[in-house]
This record gives C-alpha cells, sequence and structure tokens, in this order.
C-alpha cells in the first residue's frame, strides 16, 4: 500500500490585496540537525525556477533520507514542504502566480519521492 502525501496550501487575503501562502507548521518531533538542513537547502530558492527547483527538492529529500535513514519520511516531508514554503512566499523577485507555481513543483516533487517504492 503506498501513502500518498499531500499537502493543502491555501491563500489568505492580506490588506492592500497581496496575498500569502498559508504554509503548514514545520512539525515539532524533529531533530535539530535535520532542521537545520532543510533550512541550509531551501536557502535561495527565490532564485530557482522550474527544473531546477525540482532538482533541488529531489537532491535535498534524497540526503535527508540517506543522511537519517531512522527518521519517518512523512515528517520529513513536512518539514521541507514547511521550509520551502516559507522560503518561496518570502521571495520579493516572483510573482503570486510565479509563488504558486514553484509551491507546486515542490508538492509534486515531494509526492513523487514520498509515494516511490523504498529501496
Amino acid at each position: 500500500m503506498r501513502v500518498l502525501l499531500v499537502f493543502a496550501v491555501g491563500l489568505a487575503a492580506q490588506a492592500g490585496g497581496a496575498w500569502a501562502m498559508d504554509c503548514p507548521a514545520a512539525p515539532q518531533n524533529v531533530a535539530k540537525d535535520i532542521v537545520v538542513d532543510t533550512q541550509g537547502s531551501a536557502s535561495g530558492l527565490g532564485r530557482l525556477v522550474g527544473g531546477e527547483l525540482k532538482n533541488r527538492v529531489e537532491v535535498t529529500a534524497k540526503n535527508l533520507f540517506e543522511k537519517y535513514p531512522n527518521a519517518d519520511r512523512i515528517t520529513v516531508a513536512t518539514l521541507m514542504m514547511s521550509v520551502f514554503c516559507q522560503q518561496i512566499d518570502k521571495s520579493s523577485q516572483l510573482s503570486d502566480k510565479e509563488k504558486l507555481d514553484q509551491l507546486n513543483v515542490v508538492n509534486d516533487r515531494l509526492i513523487t519521492l514520498m509515494t516511490a517504492p523504498a529501496k
């Protein structure tokens, strides 16, 4: 049975017509090392688009899963989505549409990695 990881990220209107993403909260039961590694991997996401972002998500996930083999994959993926979402949302270089497009790339890649058969 395959577990499907789905993140619902909504938008909340703010004053002045600007939109902000409602990013999932980071799980509280994640080792500090994983949090630091994920935050470091997510830095600079505002400059990445399309395939570059997809590759960054995949490399980050694989590195975390290899470095912390006993960590729960869903917890790590939730942390990744939280950190990546916050980094994308902070970008002043992206339009709202570009932010949503990037978030969809992250979400699609995480779902693919989470539903892949275990090696």
